[in-house]
């Protein structure tokens, strides 16, 4: 089942199309981690399906409905850019005003709960202007976990935390959706915390939904393989098949070929040479997980 599905999504401001036929498929359990450089359009798409902004065009459907539709609206808990919190508040007063809007049952212990539930239980009674970075995201994260949302929508939670503070959220997020069923949209630039935690991807560029992909597929698409440029690829590609047919072979633009699956390039040389094969370059590499999401989004992203 999906909880979030768009069909050419689209937002317009003037004349500047933002995001532009825009699909996304959101399953339930999932933490799908949303993937694109700065201003591709990831927190306007953020902010259309927590209802905040409504869409020039196209659907965005969140558990079968509208956004903005209540039955909806209230499984969704949202953490979109900078939490807006009162600075002269304390955590706890941040907390239990948005809790008696929400008209939440036993207010006081909900608040508790999520102070403690957030690593915040020491200082809940401190004023927020003199929380650290780390501390307003848990903040704005305990605010967005009110009414105990179906759905969690973070947008750069990890944005200006040190390693340790980054670790520590994604742990955090890891857990909600371990024992609770909390399924969470994550966009972060943090490419090696959102790695361990994601089970989904999306890859956003100039507005449009690149490709979707599962944590496996990217494991796959990252890893280990030879690359080879040889005088016929056709050929080359025709022998190495038969040769070693249990690797997992793509040919790229410009003829070279990659072998994936421990592909020894010792007996791959050895191979070709056997058939009169002339190799041009034959060279081992890793594609990371930074590498292979920077392809997609383009040359001028900047983590």
């Amino acid at each position: 089942m999906n909880v979030i599905e768009t069909n050419g999504l689209s937002k317009a401001f003037g004349s500047k199309m933002a995001v532009d036929q825009f699909d996304m498929h959101v399953g339930q359990g999932d933490i799908y981690g949303f993937v694109g450089r700065n201003g591709a359009g990831k927190s306007t798409v953020m902010r259309m399906l927590a209802g905040l902004a409504e869409p020039t065009g196209g659907e965005v459907r969140v558990f079968g409905s509208s956004p903005c539709e209540a039955g909806a609206s209230r499984r969704i808990g949202a953490l979109i850019e900078s939490p807006g919190l009162y600075g002269s508040m304390s955590a706890t007063d941040n907390l239990m005003m948005k809790a008696l809007a929400l008209g939440l049952a036993d207010p006081k212990d909900k608040v508790r709960d999520l102070l403690d539930l957030t690593g915040l239980g020491s200082v809940g009674s401190k004023a927020t202007k003199n929380f650290s970075m780390g501390m307003k995201q848990r903040l704005g994260l305990a605010l967005a976990l009110l009414g105990s949302p179906d759905l969690l929508l973070l947008d750069e939670p990890l944005n200006g935390l040190d390693p340790e503070g980054a670790r520590e959220i994604r742990q955090l997020i890891m857990r909600l959706n371990d024992e609770r069923g909390i399924t969470v949209v994550v966009s972060s630039h943090v490419l090696e915390q959102l790695g361990k935690m994601a089970t989904r991807y999306g890859v956003i560029r100039e507005g449009r939904m690149v490709r979707e992909l599962t944590a496996a597929e990217v494991d796959q698409e990252c890893s280990d393989f030879l690359q080879l440029e040889a005088a016929n690829p056709a050929l080359a590609l025709a022998v190495l098949q038969e040769r070693f047919a249990g690797l997992r072979f793509q040919s790229m633009p410009g003829g070279a070929i990659r072998l994936f699956g421990g592909a020894d390039a010792g007996a791959v040389g050895a191979a070709l040479n056997e058939e009169g094969i002339a190799i041009r370059g034959l060279y081992a590499h890793r594609r990371d997980l930074e590498e292979f999401f920077v392809e997609m989004m383009g040359a001028e992203y900047r983590g």
